[in-house]
């Protein structure tokens, strides 16, 4: 009789376990690829990956300390545009509720998740 290596054997707890841990880091890597999807906003293409949101924070945060600004904004498909003050806000208010609505989307699949549901992971992103 051969010895069975016991490192090598992962109770069904321990696998399924180990599924869910998978499942809610693609959760999340498909959060993460939704919020950087972009968007349109008054017919503007609009990216949205983090280095862009920065960008965006800091035009808003210009836009209210001036608000008369009016600057130049590159978008997603590289037009170059003029933005005022209000338009400029009105942006980072768009961007901002579609990254919410992706971390919204997240929890409710955890949360189904959680109770054993089986939600489409492809469907229902911003």
């Amino acid at each position: 009789m051969s010895a069975v290596d016991l490192s090598q054997l992962v109770l069904p707890a321990a696998r399924a376990e180990q599924a869910r841990a998978a499942l809610r880091a693609a959760v999340t890597a498909r959060r993460d690829r939704a919020i950087a999807a972009g968007l349109v906003q008054e017919g503007l293409a609009i990216a949205t990956d983090d280095l862009s949101q920065s960008r965006i924070l800091g035009a808003a945060l210009s836009a209210v300390i001036d608000p008369d600004l009016v600057l130049g904004w590159k978008t997603a498909d590289g037009r170059m545009v003029p933005l005022t003050a209000p338009q400029i806000l009105a942006l980072a208010k768009a961007v901002r509720a579609h990254v919410q609505a992706c971390f919204d989307r997240e929890a409710a699949i955890l949360a189904d998740l959680a109770v054993g549901g089986t939600p489409d992971l492809a469907a229902g992103w911003p």
